[in-house]
């Protein structure tokens, strides 16, 4: 349920950040990270192993530490604090891939 969560607060973060007006540079910076995150959540969720669901999970993660980059620069706080948001759930699922496949691989050596 988590997942389907911090999706749907992907989806609208990139609905918002739709609406921005920038330099045309930034803007397109800004709309392909916002949908790396949605799209690679996706994709993340869909894979079969941890492993790879940690990959896709992990590029979101980085892709939202994008987006607060560029937020930060272009003093956008709004879309900042839902890029914060979206990251924090998306650190979560990250942290919580990253035990089980500690967990699994331990459980595979022993």
């Amino acid at each position: 349920m988590q997942k389907l969560r911090c999706l749907n607060e992907a989806t609208e973060l990139y609905r918002m950040v739709k609406e921005v007006r920038l330099q045309p540079f930034m803007r397109d910076q800004l709309l392909r990270a916002t949908s790396s995150i949605a799209l690679n959540l996706s994709e993340g969720n869909a894979r079969r192993t941890l492993k790879d669901k940690r990959k896709f999970f992990n590029i979101a993660y980085a892709s939202t530490r994008e987006v607060q980059t560029i937020c930060a620069l272009e003093g956008l706080d709004e879309i900042f604090r839902k890029a914060d948001l979206v990251g924090g759930m998306v650190y979560c699922l990250c942290r919580k891939l990253t035990e089980a496949v500690t967990e699994a691989e331990t459980e595979t050596v022993t």
